[in-house]
């Protein structure tokens, strides 16, 4: 009998413990949802994130041919896009005047630079595959998932303020274009997508600098 009754009481301790843990999680992945739909919905936050989480979504479902200039280039492609859409947000809705100037210069610099991918992407066909481009490659691609996954869920993240949250996601940007460009120049050969690449990294740096030294 005392052993039926301590098998009873060990079965009903998991079953509250089970029932207690699935509870957590339910919690937790609730918040997390509705973190995610308050922020895409939120007119400080909304127009931001959309475009890069389109470009993140178009970044991670392009097929690699695994030829460093060739897939740089329509990656290069899909990030200036999402880089233009951002900054066509802040020149329309914003309110910092500083920034909005910014973002005004930029897009007429980065939609130079969607041109310049433009053409160079019709001379260039997939002809080297190369695994550990892709590889790393690959792994910039989810570490820019990854931020904006948290930029919409993260309540600490981005603010009720348009103008502080370009500026935060712009930096994580221009970080990103800094990555894909870098990896890119450890395999890349054609001539004209590696002074691209070069210049993006050097003037991406300039941009940091310049949006960290603004009033916040």
């Amino acid at each position: 009998m005392k052993t039926l009754q301590l098998t009873l009481s060990v079965w009903l301790s998991m079953a509250l413990f089970s029932s207690v843990s699935l509870t957590a999680c339910a919690q937790a992945t609730t918040s997390a949802a509705t973190s995610s739909v308050t922020a895409t919905s939120d007119p400080a936050k909304a127009p931001l994130l959309k475009p890069i989480q389109q470009m993140a979504s178009k970044l991670k479902n392009l097929t690699a041919s695994g030829d460093p200039d060739f897939d740089y280039a329509l990656q290069a492609k899909v990030h200036t896009q999402g880089t233009l859409d951002l900054l066509k947000a802040e020149a329309q809705s914003g309110k910092d005047t500083a920034l909005t100037q910014m973002a005004k210069d930029l897009t007429t610099s980065t939609q130079a630079d969607m041109d310049l991918i433009n053409n160079t992407m019709r001379q260039i066909k997939p002809s080297r595959p190369n695994q550990s481009f892709t590889q790393k490659q690959s792994q910039n691609i989810e570490a820019i998932m990854l931020k904006i996954q948290q930029a919409a869920s993260a309540n600490d993240k981005l603010t009720n303020s348009l103008d502080k949250n370009f500026s935060a996601l712009l930096l994580e940007q221009r970080q990103d274009a800094i990555d894909l460009a870098n990896t890119y120049l450890q395999f890349g050969k054609n001539d004209t997508l590696r002074g691209y690449a070069q210049k993006l990294v050097d003037k991406s740096k300039a941009d940091m600098e310049k949006l960290k030294a603004m009033p916040k």
